[in-house]
């Protein structure tokens, strides 16, 4: 992969005129995403109820809410800004049953008249705060969670939820507490990465308000970048997502922040073990919109640099901090036109001096991720809804290692994405929500190698290229039963001046309320590549654009389920999956010149199937989940590199999975979170044997210990022993000057069970020792937060 004249080529850096062509494939798109639009509002037949449902106490909105029309079959759910549109209503009084969870559900009188009325605003309350204090009539019924449109294999997750789980280090992590679904494996306690249903963590495409991040983690790989303060909406699509979403082989983890309470404004203050974080958000004046903003920053310094001055021993500790903060601004151009703008910004830096004071080394790391973006979304016509959005993605990495002035090793890496993303939705028949939309992503990347003491470690990467894509779905309510959700994406793809095309379909078959089958499947491309270092080393995980040189990852999911609910709040979801895995990349290690990523990576392919179900109770004092997998998946690379070109268990595979997370109020003080999880040890390569190598020289005399090889069997042929750890939280409620505070006491790994994580040989005793890393103790752990 390295080379004196430096790596992978730009795809087409000089081509302006494939630039150009899309650019104008672009614009045709745009503007028939714009005739569409403006045919179905001027061939709108009926009338449509729509509007937005909001918190009643904060004004946010609220997406994937339900709303029905009672004593009918009739219904809809919010989008993720909250608006809802049920078309062709005939003029009349109706009733609304609203419904979200974690909400008082409400029943809305509304009135439909010859003339379209204005969009309603809908105001849902916490179930926290007193029914007397609701505006509306409510009847005082169990809180609902009411699904009209079941989705396939999507897990919406609670941030409040989350804020309950045990923790590692106190700090309230999204990505570890995915970690706890079925089919979401981990490769280690230490890792915050995901690997879904067998795929890799670049398979899963993660939208920070509908904008890509990449490597999202915090020191090494611990702690994922998500501050679970800002997060208003989490949701989790395993596999057979719709057209809408692409750019990804495996799955969707969907993240939205609070836009901020457009009522009053509120902040919140917590100090943990490693770090103190701070929330403010608040309504912008005369009620034009308003702003959210959060922080988080870690304090190892001032324990550092007392432990320094405290003696020799510690003079060459090393330093190191990390932060994140997100901001976001709304602003309210007309009751029907909303403009947001938003960042996230974090960083990781490390820095060390170490050696001798006549020859001292110094090693520096920085890494993290820069977003910015701006969204349009407005109502349009009667039963439409559109949004356009531009953003900037950038994860980059540095690390430099010097003695005395010598460049011994310098490394830098960046990779940017500008997007361009135009959705519209269509409720312009009753049976039919029409979603389409247009997506341009421009891919670039640098990637510079360097050392003044081994010119082959020189390497100067600077490519890019651009990828368009158009969608069209349709989800068609056949009739009180059936539902099914069509759709196709079409890929153009600069570099390899080639499309491709994902054809994609969901069904529904309500057998009752309560009963519910779901069917999945469809393809699904990946045209940007991971070059990943490794568990620990994720910080300098590369990520490159497919320069046309190999072709792109792609699968063919199918996925099939059964849901069903219960009175009490209990809901059973059991689904099977199969994921075929066709030309996915592996680095080759043995690579080091070229010029293309087909002399850089080898091309193989793979398969993923397996089977979990999911237990949960969302309301009542006593809520939580228990889950299982079992799965099973593999890979196969071409040639005698990768395990002689046969198939192989990667580290990820994991044949057993057995998650369980509750929450018990005891009172209006008291709350106690547990969760635990056994599942299977990775993979291991083993050693078969050893040979030894003797070398004639000076003497009769042999050192037998310095020259043994270890005689390894196939790739990850054994298992680690089984993980299995309990975790244990107490929060404590209470006011502290009259402000809301909350004292949360945790035990992490309650048993002191150490999770195995490395298996090697050392060679050099006789006979051959084994050395096993094994990760964290027992933790005790503790945050403390005010809200006001």
């Amino acid at each position: 992969m390295t080379g004196k004249n430096g790596g992978l080529p730009a795809g087409e850096p000089d081509n302006p005129g494939g630039t150009k062509n899309t650019m104008t494939r672009m614009k045709r798109g745009i503007i028939g995403l714009a005739v569409v639009l403006l045919l179905a509002g001027a061939a709108r037949a009926g009338l449509p109820i729509r509007g937005f449902v909001i918190d009643g106490t904060s004004g946010e909105p609220l997406p994937i809410a339900n709303v029905l029309i009672k004593g009918s079959t009739r219904g809809t759910s919010t989008n993720l800004d909250g608006f809802f549109v049920i078309p062709n209503v005939p003029p009349g009084e109706y009733t609304l049953v609203v419904s979200f969870l974690g909400y008082h559900s409400l029943e809305f009188a509304v009135e439909v008249r010859d003339e379209l009325m204005e969009p309603l605003t809908i105001e849902l309350l916490p179930s926290a705060v007193k029914l007397e204090e609701v505006i509306y009539t409510i009847e005082e019924e169990e809180d609902g969670d009411l699904r009209e449109s079941p989705r396939v294999s999507t897990v919406a997750v609670d941030p409040n939820a989350i804020r309950m789980m045990p923790s590692l280090g106190a700090e309230m992590d999204v990505l570890r507490a995915l970690q706890a679904i079925p089919g979401v494996k981990s490769s280690s306690e230490i890792s915050s990465a995901l690997y879904v249903r067998g795929g890799s963590p670049d398979m899963t495409l993660l939208l920070l308000d509908r904008s890509t991040v990449y490597n999202p983690s915090h020191l090494f790989g611990l702690f994922s970048t998500f501050n679970a303060d800002a997060v208003k909406h989490i949701e989790l699509m395993k596999g057979g997502f719709p057209a809408e979403y692409g750019g990804r082989a495996g799955s969707v983890l969907e993240v939205i922040t609070k836009d901020g309470n457009r009522r009053k404004s509120e902040g919140l203050v917590s100090v943990g073990i490693i770090s103190a974080r701070a929330s403010l958000e608040g309504p912008i004046p005369e009620k034009r919109g308003s702003f959210a903003f959060s922080g988080r920053r870690t304090y190892f310094e001032p324990v550092l640099n007392m432990l320094r001055k405290s003696g020799e021993d510690f003079a060459d500790l090393p330093s190191y901090n990390f932060y994140d903060a997100n901001g976001k601004v709304n602003l309210d151009l007309t009751p029907k036109t909303t403009l947001t703008l938003g960042s996230y910004v974090g960083r990781d830096n490390f820095d060390s001096e170490f050696g001798p004071e006549d020859s001292r080394f110094k090693m520096g790391m920085d890494w993290g991720n820069t977003t910015f973006f701006s969204r349009l979304r407005q109502v349009v016509a009667a039963n439409s809804f559109l949004s356009a959005s531009a953003s900037y993605s950038r994860y980059s990495s540095g690390l430099f290692f010097a003695n005395e002035g010598m460049n011994l090793q310098d490394f830098k890496n960046g990779f940017t994405d500008w997007a361009f993303r135009a959705d519209a939705e269509m409720h312009r028949y009753r049976s039919h929500l029409l979603k389409t939309g247009v997506q341009l992503n421009h891919y670039s990347v640098i990637f510079n190698m360097s050392s003044d003491i081994d010119d082959l470690m020189y390497v100067d990467i600077d490519t890019s290229t651009s990828t368009f894509s158009h969608y069209v779905q349709d989800t068609w309510k056949l009739s009180s039963h059936w539902e099914i959700q069509p759709g196709l994406r079409w890929y153009y793809h600069a570099g390899a001046k080639e499309f491709r095309l994902d054809p994609r379909l969901g069904i529904v078959y309500l057998y009752s309320p309560e009963l519910r089958f779901k069917l999945a499947g469809g393809r699904y491309h990946q045209w940007i590549t991971l070059l990943a270092f490794g568990e620990g080393l994720s910080a300098f995980d590369t990520w490159f654009p497919n320069d046309g040189t190999i072709p792109p990852t792609y699968s063919d999911q199918v996925v099939a389920g059964i849901e069903r609910d219960w009175e009490n709040g209990l809901e059973f979801t059991l689904e099977a999956y199969y994921n075929d895995l066709n030309d996915v990349v592996m680095y080759d290690a043995t690579s080091i010149s070229g010029n293309s990523l087909a002399d850089a990576f080898l091309v193989g392919d793979g398969y993923a199937w397996g089977f979990e179900w999911m237990l949960q109770r969302k309301k009542g004092r006593v809520q939580g989940w228990l889950g299982y997998s079992l799965s099973w998946t593999k890979r196969r690379f071409p040639g005698a590199l990768i395990n002689n070109g046969d198939w192989f268990y990667p580290r990820w595979d994991r044949r057993h999975d057995f998650i369980a997370v509750g929450s018990y109020r005891l009172n209006e003080r008291w709350t106690l979170s547990t969760t635990w999880r056994y599942n299977t040890g990775q993979g291991y390569t083993r050693a078969l044997g050893i040979y030894t190598q003797r070398f004639a020289g000076v003497g009769d005399e042999y050192d037998d210990n310095m020259n043994r090889t270890i005689l390894y069997g196939e790739r990850n042929n054994y298992r680690l022993p089984a993980d299995h750890r309990l975790d244990l939280t107490a929060s404590y409620h209470h006011h502290l000057f009259g402000k809301k505070a909350a004292l949360n006491i945790s035990i992490y790994n309650v048993y002191n069970r150490r999770a195995l994580w490395r298996r090697s040989y050392d060679t050099s005793e006789n006979p051959v020792e084994v050395n096993d890393i094994k990760l964290l103790p027992i933790l005790p752990l503790v945050s403390y937060e005010v809200r006001f």
